[in-house]
């Protein structure tokens, strides 16, 4: 990929394929515009160039048939009706619109300095964890002024090393659920330092075995059983993290009916921030692709850990993580039952199957040039008829 200097960029330029932040953060995808925003953003994080493959799109390039903005968070196009709803909806999609830049640079860091960690583990060397506490403070504090951050991490696309991408989704999903909780600011802080380091025994798991495409062996089972032991050991001999962090390590694969492993402990002997990091590690696991299975869409994972599941978790908890980000997860692509497509961007109190939803295709399955909106619990006629992949939602 070559190299754009950013003031190359004007706003409203697009290329035929994405552009990248580094080869592995997408910054907009093909076709879609760089907005202002994104420009005032990349110059306010010092960064000064941006990567492709693709090619300038002209203007009369983007006109044609099939070309049309395929941006979610484009709020530019006028809005099909003027009323409460979609003053909301514009709301929330201008304000997502203007963290993308940031939440996307924020991955980036975490997912390089867990990478150089883990890496570094994995070869004896071990970091100072006082580097870790700059990216669990700016994660905290992203999180809790960015209430559409779902939006940014359900869009969000990452090709990294799934090990260490995964920690970093895991990450702010910890602390959207601690956001929630009302926890503090340092408790937040805590509990980011305590996400970013609880897989660290997965780096005395062989590759082979974790990225396995076939059956795992029982060998294998046992393999990776042992990382939770080895990772609390890492942490409290090696890089001495206090106790009250590292056992989230050791605690992460325990269920709270005494099911799980390694110590088959119950509820009432884990950690606070290990029930929480638990709803967020399995949930950031299975809506990713694996080697031997495809990702599950955000509403089939809710709908495992609060059925089948359900006995694994802190039951308050994962009740309020529903209740929060919706059956239909904010940020989920949806297929509505008069055929209309669309994206939930917010979700209503204690109403989990009726969110907020931004229309991007009619009945036909042609993309709209307006904002749309429908809120369900005002619009009762109208329901979801089923989840469907991010990448259907255009």
């Amino acid at each position: 990929m070559r190299k754009i200097p950013i003031q190359d960029l004007a706003a409203g330029t697009k290329f035929n394929r994405s552009v990248y932040l580094d080869k592995d953060t997408v910054l907009v995808s093909s076709g879609q515009p760089i907005t202002q925003q994104d420009l005032d953003r990349l110059k306010q994080f010092g960064i000064s160039f941006v990567l492709t493959d693709g090619e300038l799109v002209t203007e009369r390039e983007s006109a044609k048939p099939g070309a049309e903005n395929s941006n979610y968070l484009d709020t530019n196009l006028p809005l099909s009706h003027n009323d409460e709803t979609s003053a909301r909806g514009k709301y929330i999609l201008d304000k997502a619109n203007g963290n993308k830049v940031e939440f996307t640079a924020l991955f980036k860091d975490c997912f390089e300095l867990v990478q150089k960690t883990y890496r570094s583990a994995s070869e004896g060397k071990y970091t100072e964890i006082r580097e870790f506490r700059d990216i669990a403070e700016r994660i905290t504090d992203h999180v809790k002024s960015n209430p559409q951050l779902p939006i940014l991490l359900f869009a969000h696309s990452h090709s990294g090393y799934y090990l260490y991408s995964h920690i970093c989704y895991a990450t702010f999903f910890s602390i959207l659920l601690g956001t929630y909780l009302e926890f503090s600011r340092p408790k937040l802080i805590d509990l980011a330092i305590a996400a970013i380091f609880a897989d660290m025994g997965m780096v005395t798991v062989p590759e082979e075995v974790s990225e396995k495409k076939t059956a795992l062996t029982e060998l294998d089972h046992k393999t990776i059983k042992r990382h939770p032991v080895t990772g609390y050991q890492i942490l409290t001999q090696r890089l001495k993290l206090k106790n009250s962090l590292a056992i989230v390590a050791l605690q992460h694969h325990e269920a709270v009916d005494g099911s799980g492993y390694p110590q088959k402990i119950t509820s009432n002997e884990m950690e606070e921030l290990t029930r929480v990091f638990m709803i967020a590690d399995q949930f950031s696991a299975m809506i990713a692709t694996r080697p031997y299975r495809p990702a599950f869409l955000p509403y089939d994972a809710m709908k495992l850990m609060i059925s089948v599941n359900v006995n694994r978790f802190d039951l308050k908890m994962v009740r309020l993580f529903l209740n929060k980000l919706g059956m239909f997860p904010i940020g989920s692509g949806v297929l509505l039952s008069d055929n209309r497509t669309g994206i939930v961007i917010d979700s209503n109190k204690d109403k989990p199957l009726r969110p907020v939803i931004r229309i991007t295709k009619d009945v036909e399955g042609n993309r709209l040039r307006l904002l749309e909106f429908v809120d369900l619990m005002i619009d009762l006629n109208t329901y979801i008829q089923k989840a469907i992949p991010f990448s259907q939602i255009y």
